[in-house]
């Protein structure tokens, strides 16, 4: 499931869709009550979670590879080279 979830985000990036708009869209679908009908409050934080880690771990990985470059140009853009 966390390739799946990496793999969606990363494809975000490349198609120009900003990846923290993304992430905070679905971070704010599952806790909101009226958003989805179709969420399940019970899985609704670890959902949560694993959408942090998986954001966290590209994030991470695009400033390991690209050092200083990643923090300029910012997390969106990376992902973006990253997927491509």
């Amino acid at each position: 499931m966390e390739q799946a979830l990496l793999a969606v985000i990363a494809a975000a990036g490349k198609m120009g869709i900003s990846c923290d708009e993304l992430c905070a869209q679905a971070v704010g679908g599952l806790v909101s009550e009226r958003y989805w009908s179709w969420a399940d409050a019970q899985h609704a934080q670890g959902a949560v979670d694993e959408i942090d880690n998986a954001w966290t771990i590209l994030v991470g990985r695009q400033t390991t590879i690209h050092g200083a470059r990643a923090l300029e140009s910012g997390p969106d853009a990376e992902l973006e080279s990253a997927a491509g």
